[in-house]
């Protein structure tokens, strides 16, 4: 499981990084930019929920002791 949990985690790390070079700095606020920040936050979001799966991991191995 673990396994999975990093591979979607660098699967969102790219997404974010991808979509950070989409972005137009010069016209931040324009239409445009609206899927890229979109696909940032979804990014986020993946690697915060991919985060706790660890964690749930974790406390698992410890009740088992």
């Amino acid at each position: 499981m673990k396994i999975l949990i990093y591979f979607i985690s660098v699967i969102a790390l790219s997404i974010i990084v991808f979509n950070l070079t989409e972005i137009n700095f010069k016209d931040f606020l324009s239409n445009d930019n609206l899927n890229s920040g979109v696909m940032i936050l979804a990014g986020f979001s993946c690697l915060i929920i991919m985060r706790i799966m660890l964690l749930n991991e974790k406390i698992k191995k410890i009740k088992k002791k």
